[in-house]
């Protein structure tokens, strides 16, 4: 089902939003709503998607197509630090039904890639689909290093070469707590998709890395997984996992960040948007907006 109008004036109040009724007529105001549903993951996926103006928005007929998930812990879906297997296939097939030539379901894993696929669930849940491809990768050869020109601090990086070549891009993040960075979703996720993760950490602030990255990557959209999130212990668990049981969907991965923000405490705490760096980092640098006044569609 919807988010209850009670819920979502909970979440609205603490993040600074207001929704407006009818929905925004403009190209402007589309590329930064914010769509939120509460329910079983596929159906609600779905619904996410058709709101944000449906797959075929997004996604032209022979297209390669990459999803970029959380799937790099050697953990159980219901360890909640991996984007549930069943929102990665319904994005699976949302894009075959658009006519892609290809699904890559990418990341670059934390644990090791053999443990990772026999664990995570998300192999097996996707075998029976025809021209979709799960890689976990982690060898040197297949990342290209590119200049991130409106950068900061980070100003190259090695990137998976999938993500480069590919026509369309979709980010689909897992909601959880995460030591170094306090909250990881969206902008944080394409931790991922570059090589060199001691280099985000130890010489380039972790934050402002993230926020540097965003200027470049640019996804067709994004879906984050606030199913089950792990609201400690995260990113890799085991924590507290609260059951939300809602899906997020939009084109600015900063308003998406910021909205989530509010749907939990984080490691036992609450934030403001602003309260966490990288997503503050990012509205600078001119990745999206905060501000969520007129974003979140509500159909009530």
């Amino acid at each position: 089902m919807e988010l209850t109008r009670r819920e979502m004036l909970k979440i609205m109040a603490a993040t600074g939003a207001v929704a407006l009724w009818p929905k925004w007529a403009t190209d402007a105001h589309a590329a930064r709503r914010i769509v939120a549903y509460k329910g079983e993951q596929a159906a609600t996926v779905r619904k996410v998607v058709e709101e944000l103006g449906g797959i075929k928005k997004f996604i032209a007929k022979g297209d390669k197509v990459v999803i970029k998930p959380n799937m790099g812990f050697a953990v159980p879906p219901l360890r909640s630090s991996n984007t549930d297997p069943i929102v990665i296939r319904t994005l699976a097939e949302l894009v075959l039904e658009a006519g892609a030539k290809s699904v890559q379901i990418l990341d670059n894993p934390v644990h090791p890639i053999a443990m990772c696929k026999l664990r995570n669930g998300i192999a097996k849940e996707l075998e029976d689909l025809d021209d979709v491809y799960i890689d976990l990768v982690k060898d040197e050869k297949f990342f290209a290093d590119v200049a991130i020109p409106h950068g900061r601090k980070l100003k190259r990086t090695r990137v998976l070469r999938a993500i480069l070549e590919a026509d369309a891009v979709i980010n689909a993040p897992m909601a959880k707590s995460h030591g170094g960075s306090i909250v990881s979703f969206s902008l944080k996720n394409w931790m991922g998709a570059i090589k060199n993760r001691i280099e985000w950490h130890r010489d380039i602030n972790l934050h402002q890395a993230i926020a540097d990255f965003a200027t470049y990557i640019k996804p067709k959209f994004t879906i984050l997984d606030a199913t089950r999130a792990l609201t400690t212990g995260g990113p890799g668990g085991p924590g507290e996992i609260k059951h939300l049981q809602t899906i997020i969907g939009g084109l600015d991965q900063v308003a998406i960040d910021s909205f989530a923000v509010g749907l939990a405490t984080w490691n036992g705490k609450s934030y403001q948007p602003a309260d966490i760096p990288h997503i503050k980092l990012a509205a600078e640098q001119g990745v999206g907006s905060m501000d969520l006044s007129g974003l979140i569609t509500l159909t009530v």
